[in-house]
């Protein structure tokens, strides 16, 4: 089995790769993390295991690392794989940073659309869509007695100006909250806050890109809040409308869905519990990096099987 070097963001704990990694080592993964932003935390530095042939050095930022460094790697056996989930062609010099080194790597895993199309016309023929997931919660709990209830929220920042005109709206007719634009909140505090209010909003940073969506759906679901969110093509082969969430279009249209849903609490009550037992079954971190490692291996670049749980806990 060979080993992963996990070149990423830990820290804060909420970051996407401590879900990745501990969902890596409950299937039973040797992985070893390193924090991309101290150049001094690197394989084969201070006693951390040196690069082996075979070795899968894996990151969520590639961007982040030198491309002498990977080309080191490379040269040293290693292979080079890569998951992200943000945007990326379509955001500010993101193809300058991170095109070069996606063309070294031997897979390259992303959440940004169902179609390769603008990674082949670019030389990267070796991407596969992952879409994103949850940490959901293990089991619903009411939120404390006097937790702030709200009509809707919007959980992260309102920092586009389709999103400050979506709160500028809801706010004019309904009780409105931003939760999580300051310090973010994750955990039982986002449960918390999903939980307590009747409808959670959401939009993506793009809403015409087949495949493309905010993880905004999976984590609130997750947390147990219904959701409302913009509609994405493809977005119906992953969560049925009026039977996990709801779908909007346009402002208008996201007006309209509130008003009913408002005037309807058993219906969205009913998504709610449905929305979170489906996330809680299918979409989450485990069941994505199962799909990832079942790629490497067809690859040719995982061999073997890694060990799940009960199979690394019986053999010590």
């Amino acid at each position: 089995m060979p080993r992963f070097h996990y070149i990423s963001c830990f820290n804060p704990p909420w970051h996407n790769e401590t879900n990745v990694y501990n969902a890596m080592t409950l299937q039973g993964c040797d992985v070893r993390c390193y924090e991309v932003t101290n150049q001094h935390d690197r394989p084969g530095t201070r006693g951390r295991p040196a690069i082996k042939p075979g070795d899968i050095v894996f990151t969520a930022t590639p961007h982040r690392i030198l491309l002498s460094e990977l080309r080191t790697y490379k040269n040293q056996g290693a292979k080079l794989v890569t998951w992200y989930w943000d945007w990326l062609w379509s955001l500010q010099n993101r193809e300058a940073a991170y095109l070069p080194r996606l063309l070294l790597m031997d897979a390259v895993f992303s959440t940004d659309g169902s179609s390769s199309a603008e990674y082949i016309r670019r030389g990267v023929q070796c991407r596969q869509y992952l879409p994103q997931c949850a940490a959901p919660e293990p089991r619903l709990r009411l939120p404390p007695s006097g937790t702030k209830k709200h009509d809707v929220i919007f959980v992260g920042s309102l920092w586009t100006p389709d999103r400050k005109e979506l709160a500028r709206r809801l706010s004019l007719r309904w009780d409105f909250a931003n939760v999580g634009a300051g310090p973010r909140v994750w955990g039982r505090p986002l449960s918390n806050a999903c939980q307590s209010s009747s409808i959670c909003i959401g939009t993506n940073f793009r809403n015409d890109e087949p495949g493309y969506w905010s993880d905004r759906c999976y984590v609130v679901m997750g947390a147990g809040g219904f959701y409302l969110g913009q509609y994405v093509q493809e977005l119906e082969q992953t969560f049925t409308g009026r039977v996990h969430c709801g779908f909007f279009d346009g402002l208008k249209d996201m007006e309209e869905q509130v008003e009913w849903w408002l005037a309807h609490p058993a219906e969205r009550e009913a998504c709610r519990l449905r929305g979170h037992a489906l996330v809680q079954e299918q979409h989450t971190y485990t069941n994505r990096v199962t799909v990832l490692l079942a790629k490497l291996r067809s690859l040719g670049i995982l061999g073997g099987r890694a060990m799940n749980h009960s199979e690394r806990t019986r053999s010590g």
